[in-house]
Parts: structure tokens; C-alpha cells; sequence
């Protein structure tokens, strides 16, 4: 590439609008998939120093940034690999200004997102396949803080490719370009 030719790597996260530095947490139990409507803690509240009661015993927030350019937060990686479980990850978007945005999120695996505690997205659907931009929702951003938080589920299915347990979000204009963000990408 032209860039690479000049001895300057592309930033792909900023470009897109990925974000890649979250707090994550889990697991949560989803045996049998009844996880999907069971409200967790971290639905009612957003608190860093917080502890839960997990599906094996206490949990807590951790920082995890997200080492894939594109975006893929992999919960197997950030967690651990398991099945039947749920788990949440939470950034924030600091937005220059107010503004109508889109997050778009890709998942193989159920999902729930809410921006500034507010449910703006879900969709109760498991190893259905994925692609880019998969979900598009359109948001008004505020100025300041934008808190977003992802659940994200994994069920039983024993095969190899239903070991997927992993979303990417970015947020963005109606065109896909990234939006000027301070934090939540450095």
C-alpha cells in the first residue's frame, strides 16, 4: 500500500470506527439458552468496581483490549472457552460532539446492545452465520460519554465452528467512516 511504501501503517480501527478497548465480564449462565432474558447485574448497572455471581462463582470487570485492527473482541480469549454462557462487554465512546451515528455490530452468537442504558439492539439468534456491518443501528451520540454494552451468548452446539464466541462494534456515520472519538480507540 501507499502508506506502508512511506513507512506509515494504516490505523483500520480509527478508519472504520472500530472499538477496541473494553471491560469485560462473565460468564453468566445461559444453560439451556434461558440466559438470553435473564436480567444480570451489569444490565442495571455500570460499575467498574463491582462484583457478581457468575455461573461458577464471583466475577468481575477486566480491561481487555481488543488486539485484532478489525475489531474482534473474542470472549473465548478474553474470558475463557466454554459453553452455555453469556457474557458482557462494556466501552466508552467519547463523541466530540452530539451527533446521529450508527453502531454496527457482527456476531455469530445472540446478542443485546444498549447505548447510554438504553436496548437499541437484540437479536436471539445462535451460529446463524456472520458478515460484516451484520446489524445496523442508527444512534444519536451525545456529547461526552457514551456508555455501550454488548451481551453476547454462546450455547451448546458441539461443533468446531460453533466454538465462536466473539462480536466486533464500531461506530460510525451513515457512510461507514469512522467518527472522530477520543478514547475507546488509542
Amino acid at each position: 500500500s501507499v502508506l506502508k511504501n512511506r513507512g506509515r501503517e494504516p490505523d483500520l480501527a480509527a478508519h472504520f470506527g472500530f472499538v477496541l478497548h473494553w471491560k469485560v465480564i462473565g460468564p453468566f449462565d445461559n444453560t439451556d439458552e434461558k440466559g438470553f432474558d435473564v436480567v444480570y447485574p451489569p444490565e442495571t448497572e455500570l460499575n467498574a468496581a463491582a462484583e457478581y455471581e457468575g455461573k461458577h462463582g464471583k466475577v468481575a470487570w477486566k480491561d481487555y483490549v481488543i488486539p485484532d485492527p478489525m475489531g474482534t473482541l473474542d470472549f473465548n480469549k478474553a474470558l475463557e472457552e466454554e459453553k452455555f454462557v453469556f457474557g458482557y462487554a462494556w466501552a466508552e465512546f467519547e463523541s466530540d460532539a452530539e451527533r446521529e451515528a450508527q453502531i454496527r455490530i457482527a456476531s455469530f452468537n445472540a446478542l443485546k446492545v444498549w447505548l447510554n442504558g438504553r436496548l437499541i439492539d437484540e437479536h436471539n439468534v445462535y451460529h446463524g452465520g456472520s458478515e460484516f456491518d451484520q446489524y445496523v443501528i442508527p444512534v444519536t451520540l451525545k456529547k461526552g460519554g457514551n456508555q455501550i454494552l454488548v451481551k453476547c451468548g454462546q450455547n451448546n452446539q458441539p461443533q468446531d465452528w460453533a466454538k465462536m464466541w466473539r462480536f466486533s462494534l464500531r461506530v460510525c456515520d451513515d457512510a461507514g467512516g469512522g467518527l472522530p472519538a477520543e478514547g475507546g480507540r488509542e
